[in-house]
């Protein structure tokens, strides 16, 4: 078995804090291709949803986890930055 690669790291700065992501992360936790935009209807329908209820995406039943929860709401906040 080969060794895992691990995720690269960025560091962005948002109101004078440095924070590191994974990038790439939701894309893979979500099962969508990096090379596609998440649209942000599915990021809104998923920022209302409580900790530990289920969804689908792709055809893959999925749990709405707190690590989930965070990046969506960080891609949403990243989103509206570039505008």
């Amino acid at each position: 078995m080969p060794p895992k690669k691990k995720p690269e790291v960025s560091e962005i700065e948002i109101e004078d804090k440095v924070i590191e992501i994974k990038k790439g992360a939701l894309h893979k936790q979500l099962g969508i291709p990096e090379e596609k935009n998440i649209p942000m209807t599915l990021l809104n329908k998923l920022k209302k949803m409580e900790l530990g209820e289920e969804f689908e995406q792709n055809g893959k039943k999925m749990k709405m986890t707190r690590g989930l929860k965070r990046r969506v709401v960080l891609a949403i906040t990243l989103k509206k930055m570039k505008k």
